[in-house]
């Protein structure tokens, strides 16, 4: 019989508790022996997943990309087997990974036990899953507010978009990576490692938790209404014959800028400039669906 330890995090969005409890029927119903357990806090999940000793059993995240992103030092180190039931707003990850947003189909994934060995990334020494950001894309997740993700979802991320993008703040930056190096005047620089980030917004249309390469882009300086005109190239990641953007594919990338900058990821703050970003090939096993390929967008 398989074994699976579910953790949840109860501070995750609300209203899908009784979506929660079928997914958990449909989970032990299948034969699936599932131990559940409410975290309160990131070192008790921690803690929990470290003390984890089932032999070939997996761990069960019931929470957003936040919740996974804190999860994955003890998912790493301890080479558990992640799956997921998306509770977030965004629930990246699990688009990455094919997994539905609906409770019941993300438990029918688990169910089918499809097994994939994908990319994790690490800046400085923080691992991360999505995407690391800095400019841009930092001020959009200081706009976000708990109740804002809580009442309006991803449209969430659309309003605090339009508000950091007119505050046009810029940054010198320098990249560099094996044989190529680039220097410019930037607004945000994004560097993934996973397919889906910010609500659904494709990092590049090659991207893969597969592919085993880190997929950065850089947008330029420029006034805020032609940043707007980007939209939809940021939403579908068709970023490469955009004007103005930088785009590059490596397994490494060294960021420095003028002076000391944020870097967030997954939502949450890791470091600082100046940043080394590096790929993680093939570093953790999960449950997944159809991972979306190159050229696809399907979910």
């Amino acid at each position: 019989m398989q074994h699976a330890l579910l953790i949840v995090n109860p501070h995750s969005r609300n209203g899908q508790a009784k979506e929660l409890e079928v997914a958990i029927e449909l989970l032990r119903a299948s034969g699936i022996e599932l131990t559940v357990y409410i975290s309160e806090s990131e070192s008790q999940m921690l803690a929990k997943i470290a003390d984890y000793q089932q032999q070939n059993g997996i761990v069960i995240i019931a929470g957003g990309d936040g919740t996974i992103s804190s999860a994955l030092h003890s998912i790493y180190s301890n080479q558990r087997t992640l799956a997921i039931l998306p509770l977030g707003t965004a629930n990246d990850l699990a688009r990455s990974l094919g997994v539905p947003q609906e409770l019941a189909g993300a438990a029918q994934v688990i169910i089918n036990a499809k097994r994939e060995r994908i990319n994790l990334a690490k800046v400085n020494d923080k691992l991360f899953i999505n995407v690391a950001h800095i400019g841009l894309g930092v001020d959009v997740t200081h706009e976000l507010t708990p109740d804002k993700k809580k009442y309006f979802g991803v449209f969430a991320y659309l309003g605090a978009l339009f508000r950091a993008i007119k505050r046009n703040r810029s940054f010198s930056v320098n990249i560099e990576t094996e044989g190529w190096s680039y220097s410019a005047k930037a607004i945000h620089l994004a560097v993934g490692s996973s397919r889906y980030y910010g609500g659904g917004n494709i990092v590049d249309n090659e991207s893969t938790l597969l592919d085993e390469q880190l997929n950065l882009f850089c947008i330029k300086a420029q006034p805020w209404w032609q940043l707007l005109l980007l939209g939809p190239s940021l939403r579908t990641g068709k970023l490469k014959k955009a004007e103005r953007v930088v785009c590059r594919t490596a397994k490494e990338f060294r960021i420095r800028t003028s002076k000391p900058i944020h870097v967030e990821a997954d939502g949450e703050f890791k470091t600082k400039t100046p940043a080394t970003l590096v790929v993680l090939p093939q570093a953790i096993e999960v449950i997944a669906g159809d991972i979306p390929m190159p050229n696809t967008n399907k979910v």
